[in-house]
């Protein structure tokens, strides 16, 4: 073989691997499981079960994808507002991001994520999750939570009902002042 053949076959089979790689990316883009079926910008959805109103979302951006799972994915800000029985505001989550998993109904919200509850307490971490079914509200991330009466909890990880009224943060940090009553003789 001469230098010629060897070159000529190196530059073959660089061109044979790189139209492998290039074919890979062009059908990861264009494969129909991976795009969404619908985008919606500026989405605004106000969801009812029974006829009652259980929640409304609103969204930046809401790109629906259908399926091996069949999921929403919210991006440039989202907010969803969850309902009572009685059609009263119980909770409100506002997050730069989110995907909702039908087929496990599972919420997870992430980016500057904030949960208000009806004591208007909030709730400030990166990441969130929420089970409908289980009805519960859980992170391990960091959390801040602002009450009512104007002092803040911190923490590592917490769990909560869905309406965010009881909760449990799951590593407390910080400092804690306990006043003391004076004891009488």
């Amino acid at each position: 073989m001469n230098n010629r053949t060897v070159i000529l076959s190196a530059l073959l089979i660089s061109a044979l691997c790189s139209c492998e790689n290039a074919m890979k990316e062009i059908e990861a883009i264009t494969n129909a499981r991976q795009l969404p079926v619908q985008t919606s910008i500026q989405a605004h959805y106000r969801v009812t079960e029974k006829g009652k109103l259980t929640h409304e979302l609103i969204a930046q951006q809401l790109d629906q994808y259908q399926g091996e799972s069949d999921m929403l994915l919210a991006s440039g800000g989202f907010t969803v507002i969850f309902y009572d029985s009685l059609e009263r505001e119980d909770a409100r989550l506002i997050a730069d991001n989110g995907k909702y998993e039908e087929s496990i109904k599972k919420l997870t919200a992430w980016g500057h994520v904030q949960l208000y509850n009806v004591q208007n307490e909030r709730l400030e971490t990166e990441e969130l999750i929420y089970l409908q079914d289980s009805a519960k509200i859980f992170t391990n991330k960091r959390v801040d939570i602002h009450t009512s009466n104007g002092s803040t909890l911190h923490g590592m990880g917490m769990v909560s009902n869905d309406s965010f009224t009881r909760y449990r943060i799951l590593k407390p940090v910080g400092e804690l002042t306990v006043e003391q009553t004076p004891q009488t003789p």
